[in-house]
């Protein structure tokens, strides 16, 4: 996104002097004549030494839904797209949404189709997203499934939200703990263990001198460079290292496989590839059309080849879904019958909808179980180091009293 500053004037004749986020000079003097405008000047500016703070989040889903849930009400209601989409753009705001708004209005005045025009924000879209408007435009019922998708997107916000909302105090209980501890480690306890290096009477106990060496561990400065090299590589490395095929598919694995959040993403999965496929032939998408856009679809690329395209290709030799569901061992045998009594019933849509919802609570209740397991621990763990602390502090001046007793 480049950044141009501009001279204009308003409809009242008073001129000012800004900056706009184009994607190009074009759709920047699109955007100002929008906001009705008479550009006297403009020009691109060479250097923003804070333009990459822009890239580091993104728009948020909540912004997505909101912009799916208004353009298909608009729609619905007879309004043309080009004037649902200026609406949209007078009315968004969100920073980061807005010039991706005015972006697609402008492909959508030059003669695109509302698909093609978001595929080229393949960051704000998602593949879902883009697939399902293609099927709204092919069978001339746009607004009917935006709503669907907007029905599809809220549903998996609300299950985020829930997760975000349990997790909120763990997180802040241990953000808070972790930094009272480096507090203390870095500027407290030094002080005290100043005074009892000099005690050359006496032994420090084992606990004292456990605690020095963790004190002159944390004030290293080789130990602090290499954690800094350490959150470098990280930075630098890891993360280009998961966007390859073979580190995201590791990576993938590792999330579906973890010890204590394997289960859970895995339930995530489940619901969230349930609840897709159950939109796409809700709107009357072939099945197997529908298996090809949730491979498209599907983030996880582990899931995607050893999940997806199996079942794909099982069902493509004639195979009924429950029965690929049951054979590539990923889905709960629960999930499979539930899917059988759909195809048996002629719902399958409606099934795959209540499967994915139970899901949706099955991931709550899990994590509310593991919360219930994580309290506990992280009581006792406090626990343990602030007797610990006590001990190394209160020892050495026991056996200082006890020395000068005798």
């Amino acid at each position: 996104m480049a950044i141009f500053k501009y001279t204009a004037q308003t409809r009242d004749g008073k001129i000012i002097t800004s900056t706009i986020d184009a994607v190009n000079l074009n759709l920047a003097l699109d955007t100002l004549m929008a906001s009705r405008l008479k550009v006297l000047e403009i020009k691109k500016v060479r250097f923003d030494p804070f333009g990459w703070l822009g890239g580091l989040s993104r728009v948020s889903l909540q912004s997505i839904v909101l912009l799916t849930r208004r353009l298909g009400t608009m729609l619905r209601s007879g309004l043309p797209l080009a004037r649902a989409l200026q609406v949209l753009y007078d009315q968004e705001t969100d920073r980061k949404l807005k010039p991706v708004v005015m972006t697609v209005l402008h492909d959508i005045r030059i003669g695109a189709t509302l698909s093609w025009a978001l595929a080229k924000h393949p960051t704000v879209f998602s593949n879902l997203f883009i697939s399902m408007v293609k099927v709204g435009e092919a069978t001339g019922d746009l607004a009917v499934m935006l709503e669907k998708l907007a029905d599809f997107l809220e549903r998996d916000l609300r299950v985020r939200k829930q997760a975000a909302s349990a997790l909120t105090y763990p997180a802040f209980v241990f953000a808070v703990s972790l930094v009272l501890v480096l507090v203390i480690f870095l500027y407290i306890l030094p002080t005290i263990m100043e005074i009892f290096s000099g005690m050359a009477t006496i032994k420090l106990p084992l606990p004292t001198q456990i605690m020095f060496f963790i004190i002159e561990t944390v004030k290293n400065p080789y130990v602090q460079l290499a954690v800094v090299i350490g959150v470098l590589y990280y930075a630098i490395y890891f993360r280009d290292y998961i966007k390859t095929p073979e580190g995201k598919f590791r990576f993938d694995k590792f999330k579906l496989k973890a010890p204590l959040f394997g289960n859970l993403n895995r339930k995530l999965i489940i619901a969230q590839f349930c609840r897709a496929l159950g939109v796409l032939l809700g709107t009357g998408i072939p099945l197997m059309r529908s298996l090809e856009i949730l491979m498209e679809f599907m983030d996880n690329s582990y899931f995607k080849q050893v999940v997806c395209e199996p079942l794909y290709d099982e069902i493509k030799t004639g195979k009924s879904v429950s029965q690929a569901f049951e054979d590539v061992g990923f889905f709960p045998l629960m999930a499979s019958n539930m899917v059988a009594v759909g195809e048996s019933t002629g719902e399958m849509p409606a099934m795959l909808n209540k499967v994915s919802a139970f899901y949706d609570m099955e991931v709550l209740y899990a994590l509310e179980a593991f919360l219930a397991m994580l309290e506990p621990i992280m009581i006792g763990a406090m626990g343990v180091m602030v007797c610990f602390i006590l001990l190394s502090v209160f020892m050495p001046l026991y056996q200082f009293i006890m020395n000068l007793g005798i």
